[in-house]
Protein backbone atom coordinates (compact mmCIF):
# COMPACT_ATOMS: atom_id res chain seq x y z
CA UNK A 1 0.00 0.00 0.00
CA UNK A 2 2.84 2.36 -0.42
CA UNK A 3 1.27 3.81 -3.67
CA UNK A 4 -1.56 5.01 -1.76
CA UNK A 5 -2.26 8.65 -2.01
CA UNK A 6 -1.35 10.33 1.77
CA UNK A 7 -3.90 12.96 1.40
CA UNK A 8 -6.88 9.62 0.58
CA UNK A 9 -4.70 7.89 3.37
CA UNK A 10 -5.81 10.92 5.75
CA UNK A 11 -8.97 10.62 4.51
CA UNK A 12 -9.85 7.53 5.35
CA UNK A 13 -8.13 7.57 9.24
CA UNK A 14 -10.62 10.64 9.43
CA UNK A 15 -13.28 8.53 8.03
CA UNK A 16 -12.83 5.98 10.94
CA UNK A 17 -12.91 8.30 13.58
CA UNK A 18 -15.91 10.02 12.34
CA UNK A 19 -17.54 6.26 12.12
CA UNK A 20 -16.36 5.42 15.92
CA UNK A 21 -17.09 8.14 17.50
CA UNK A 22 -20.70 8.15 15.79
CA UNK A 23 -20.88 4.35 17.48
CA UNK A 24 -19.72 5.53 20.69
CA UNK A 25 -22.54 8.17 21.03
CA UNK A 26 -24.85 6.04 19.72
CA UNK A 27 -23.84 3.47 22.29
CA UNK A 28 -23.97 5.89 24.84
CA UNK A 29 -27.18 6.98 24.22
CA UNK A 30 -28.92 3.83 24.74
CA UNK A 31 -28.26 4.05 28.60
CA UNK A 32 -30.64 7.70 28.42
CA UNK A 33 -32.91 7.19 25.33
CA UNK A 34 -36.07 4.65 26.19
CA UNK A 35 -36.70 2.59 22.85
CA UNK A 36 -40.55 1.04 22.97
CA UNK A 37 -39.28 -2.10 22.13
CA UNK A 38 -42.01 -4.95 20.75
CA UNK A 39 -40.86 -7.59 22.71
CA UNK A 40 -38.96 -7.11 26.34
CA UNK A 41 -35.57 -8.58 25.23
CA UNK A 42 -35.22 -5.13 22.89
CA UNK A 43 -35.39 -3.15 25.43
CA UNK A 44 -32.16 -4.41 26.96
CA UNK A 45 -29.38 -1.77 26.37
CA UNK A 46 -26.83 -2.40 23.60
CA UNK A 47 -29.31 -4.81 22.16
CA UNK A 48 -29.48 -4.05 18.40
CA UNK A 49 -25.25 -3.45 19.11
CA UNK A 50 -25.21 -7.09 20.33
CA UNK A 51 -27.63 -8.47 17.79
CA UNK A 52 -26.17 -6.67 14.63
CA UNK A 53 -22.79 -8.11 15.02
CA UNK A 54 -24.21 -11.49 15.43
CA UNK A 55 -26.60 -11.31 12.69
CA UNK A 56 -23.41 -9.91 10.74
CA UNK A 57 -21.30 -13.13 11.93
CA UNK A 58 -23.90 -15.48 10.98
CA UNK A 59 -23.86 -13.78 7.72
CA UNK A 60 -20.04 -13.99 7.14
CA UNK A 61 -20.11 -17.79 8.42
CA UNK A 62 -23.20 -18.92 6.17
CA UNK A 63 -21.60 -17.18 3.16
CA UNK A 64 -17.82 -19.17 3.97
CA UNK A 65 -19.82 -22.18 4.41
CA UNK A 66 -22.15 -21.62 1.23
CA UNK A 67 -18.86 -20.54 -0.67
CA UNK A 68 -17.12 -24.10 0.24
CA UNK A 69 -20.67 -26.10 -0.76
CA UNK A 70 -21.15 -23.92 -4.09
CA UNK A 71 -17.73 -23.60 -5.02
CA UNK A 72 -16.09 -24.94 -8.40
CA UNK A 73 -12.73 -26.23 -8.96
CA UNK A 74 -10.37 -24.05 -10.48
CA UNK A 75 -10.35 -26.67 -14.06
CA UNK A 76 -14.22 -26.48 -14.28
CA UNK A 77 -14.68 -24.68 -17.68
CA UNK A 78 -11.19 -26.58 -19.64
Amino acid sequence: MSNLDPNLKKMGNYASIVLVVIGLCLIISEFFVHRHGEIALEDLPIFPVVYGFVASVFIVVVGIGLRVLLMRGEDYYD
